[in-house]
């Protein structure tokens, strides 16, 4: 699965995206041109697999959060 179908379902911004999968903005606007633009980047498979757990188990992103937080105090 494409990350930047997540965009779409779920309605993240860019900048979620980019955090969520430890890219930047930039890179992952780059996930949403075609493949035949000269400045598109494909996905990495790490990225399509964990799209592809947060679309069958949206509670992933949830637990992320809360150990995201956790880490931060």
């Amino acid at each position: 699965m494409n990350p930047i179908e997540l965009l779409i379902k779920y309605q993240w911004s860019y900048q979620k995206l980019a955090v969520f999968f430890g890219v930047s903005e930039q890179s992952a606007r780059r996930w949403n041109f075609r493949d035949r633009a000269s400045n598109y980047r494909k996905p990495s498979k790490t990225a399509q697999i964990l799209a592809a757990v947060v679309d069958a188990h949206p509670e992933v992103w949830a637990t992320i959060q809360s150990v995201s937080l956790e880490l931060e105090d």
